[in-house]
């Protein structure tokens, strides 16, 4: 049985090379094509994976290579946007120390310049520290400035920094006046971004808008400084004085560099 079997697998392959050859010497043919149609289809599809693994595998090189440069691109304009913002913050900052240094020419007590390097969290930030101190000249009560005009004044101090209480501290108070009535009253710190003028009787007419500047009756702070202006006006109620919110002149929260004046 198994010689059997043998010599009809011989006689296929023989039939098989046989046709092979035949298919060779006379050109195709119906008949012959019919018995190698397996091998046809097994060709072809060889032929299709080698293609696609081929495919694939370009593919892969062109995506790795378009990731890289993407990926350099992005870098190189990372490092652009790096240099423009270097850029402008230094421009920034010469103009506001440009401003700061022109309080020098144009005031003669003016003591040094100074860098606001930290912010007092125990006062909610109504306090900040600068970097000069007594070795620059700064001593207790002097009046901290900017070229819009007074921001608080030195609380504590030492060798190579400050403490300074701003005007919206809760414990600052400034002796000022409505620059275009000229009614005098005390400005103190709400303990946020604003501040109350207090003691102005119900009498005098306040609008918002109006500008409020130092009197510098309490010995403190320069006079004919503007300081803030009017946002808010309550007099309501039995009190004899009106209640008069302020808003600072300068925004007190974003102070980087800041001059010292003398008492």
């Amino acid at each position: 049985m198994l010689r059997k079997k043998f010599f009809l697998f011989v006689f296929f392959i023989i039939l098989l090379f046989a046709l092979l050859t035949l298919q060779g010497i006379k050109g195709k043919s119906r008949f012959i094509d019919f018995p190698l149609y397996p091998l046809k289809l097994l060709e072809q599809g060889g032929t299709a994976v080698i293609n696609s693994v081929k495919n694939t595998f370009n593919s892969y090189i062109m995506i790795v290579g378009k990731e890289e440069e993407n990926r350099r691109l992005a870098d190189e304009l990372n490092e652009f946007k790096e240099a423009e913002n270097r850029y402008l913050e230094t421009g920034l900052e010469n103009e506001r120390l440009r401003k700061i240094l022109q309080l020098k020419s144009r005031r003669h007590d003016y003591v040094t310049s100074a860098e606001v390097f930290a912010r007092d969290p125990s006062s909610w930030f109504q306090k900040l520290w600068i970097n000069k101190g007594t070795d620059d000249g700064v001593e207790r009560d002097m009046v901290v400035v900017t070229s819009l005009g007074p921001v608080g004044r030195i609380h504590r101090v030492m060798k190579q920094g400050a403490n300074v209480m701003l005007i919206t501290d809760v414990n600052s108070s400034v002796a000022v006046r409505l620059q275009s009535s000229r009614i005098e009253g005390i400005l103190e710190g709400r303990g946020d971004d604003r501040c109350y003028m207090k003691y102005v009787s119900k009498d005098v007419k306040v609008k918002p808008g109006e500008l409020i500047i130092t009197s510098g009756l309490e010995g403190i702070y320069p006079r004919g400084m503007l300081i803030g202006y009017v946002t808010d006006v309550k007099s309501e109620g039995e009190e004899i004085f009106q209640l008069i919110e302020v808003a600072p002149a300068q925004s007190l929260s974003t102070l980087e560099e800041v001059a010292v004046l003398k008492r």
